[in-house]
């Protein structure tokens, strides 16, 4: 009498979930530990900019409220939040806290809400991505004040369906902190029916912070407040961006008339040289056009049948995309608003996202060698550092490419 096969038992979700979370926690504490040696210092605007903020708020001139301030004002929140729990000597442990604290609220409404409900199994899948999107972006997936406005967003997406006022609420918020949640409430507002409560939600956010400003600052701070939409105007071209990959490979083959320096007033590397400075002006008005292209492709493909799932997951993407692509600025941390757009694409996809996830888990990688590992290579214009940082730029401009095919082809029956 033959014996049946003995079937291998399942993992069982609570252990998946255990090791998920567990990796996950792991993972701050690590990055936390690198970051305390490495010669790069990953968190040094936490340690160093965000802290002297606070110290400046502390001796009674408040950034975004008595004087202009390159992010909007809530940003000052988690930064207080942060010397509350550690004080000076313990500011970037206590930030590090903040972080885990706002993570773990996203991730555990990613997998522990209706584990048993069908598509547990997939926002699971999600949440192991997530995991392997920031182990691969390394520390600057948690040194910057990008840090706090993602799990936000992660939030506000796992909302948008059910709770869109909530939603919205959170993505403004988020904006208030650093602008580029903005560009999924953009493309919210555009592709979901609920468009009066993500607004109504986004007009009480907004005159809760300003009626805030006023009563610390009087009306007088006002400007200051909005002072963030036009400080960095007058910046060059940040040696990271995209449109500075052609320039820094110049000069890595040796083009003279090509240099990378530090800014002092932005604090910055930025690259200098013929046609830099026309490049960085073309950018704005760049990143306004391919934001109302991407738009008026949703509103295309909505009247053309395309659903609801891969109209947002395009346009959200496309749009966060834009932002990076378009950007004389470009620093490293600008990959962590690629995981909330691909997060969203998912959820709404599936495996269909399968290669966008890929490529946003390809970019991640290729960004921590970029930052911090081999940044001298980047900032001392060597080939290599120039084609490392061509090849994440290009990768983050295919999926600005993909957004534009996928809601031009929209409702077509062969998309």
């Amino acid at each position: 009498m033959s014996r049946r096969a003995v079937r291998p038992r399942r993992w069982s979700v609570d252990a998946e979930l255990w090791t998920m979370w567990t990796a996950f926690i792991a993972l701050h504490v690590l990055f936390a530990w690198i970051a305390a040696w490495h010669p790069a210092v990953p968190y040094n605007d936490v340690t160093g900019v965000y802290r002297g903020w606070i110290d400046e708020a502390a001796a009674g001139r408040i950034p975004g409220i008595d004087a202009a301030f390159v992010y909007p004002v809530v940003a000052l929140v988690p930064m207080a939040l942060a010397d509350l729990i550690g004080g000076h000597e313990r500011y970037a442990n206590a930030w590090m806290v903040v972080v885990l604290a706002l993570n773990l609220l996203a991730l555990g409404r990613l997998t522990l809400r209706g584990r048993e409900r069908a598509g547990a199994a997939r926002r699971r899948a999600i949440g192991w991505w997530w995991l392997a999107f920031t182990a691969l972006l390394g520390p600057i997936a948690f040194g910057r004040i990008d840090a706090i406005t993602a799990p936000l967003a992660i939030l506000a997406i796992l909302w948008l369906r059910s709770r869109p006022a909530l939603a919205g609420a959170l993505l403004t918020l988020g904006a208030w902190i650093k602008v580029w949640p903005a560009a999924l409430f953009a493309a919210a507002l555009v592709a979901l029916r609920q468009r009066l409560r993500l607004v109504g939600a986004a007009v009480a956010v907004c005159a809760a912070v300003l009626v805030g400003v006023v009563a610390i600052g009087g009306a007088a701070a006002l400007p200051n407040a909005l002072s963030f939409v036009t400080e960095q105007t007058g910046r060059g071209l940040q040696v990271e961006s995209t449109a500075a990959s052609g320039f820094l490979l110049l000069a890595a083959l040796g083009v003279e008339g090509y240099e990378v320096a530090f800014d002092q007033e932005i604090l910055t590397m930025q690259i200098s040289g013929p046609g830099t400075a026309a490049a960085a002006a073309l950018l704005t008005p760049l990143m306004a056009v391919l934001v109302l292209a991407l738009v008026a492709l949703a509103w295309r493909a909505q009247r053309r049948g395309m659903g609801l799932g891969g109209r947002i997951s395009a346009l959200a993407l496309g749009i966060v995309a834009a932002f990076i692509v378009a950007n004389k600025v470009g620093s490293p941390q600008f990959i962590v608003w690629l995981g909330p757009a691909i997060v969203l694409g998912m959820l709404a996809n599936g495996r269909r996202f399968g290669a966008i996830a890929l490529i946003g888990l390809c970019a991640a990688a290729l960004t921590q060698l970029v930052y911090p590992w081999y940044y001298w290579q980047i900032i001392e214009a060597t080939p290599a550092g120039a084609l490392t940082l061509l090849v994440r730029n290009l990768l983050v401009a295919a999926l600005l490419v993909w957004s534009f095919e996928r809601l031009r082809r929209g409702g077509r029956a062969s998309a």
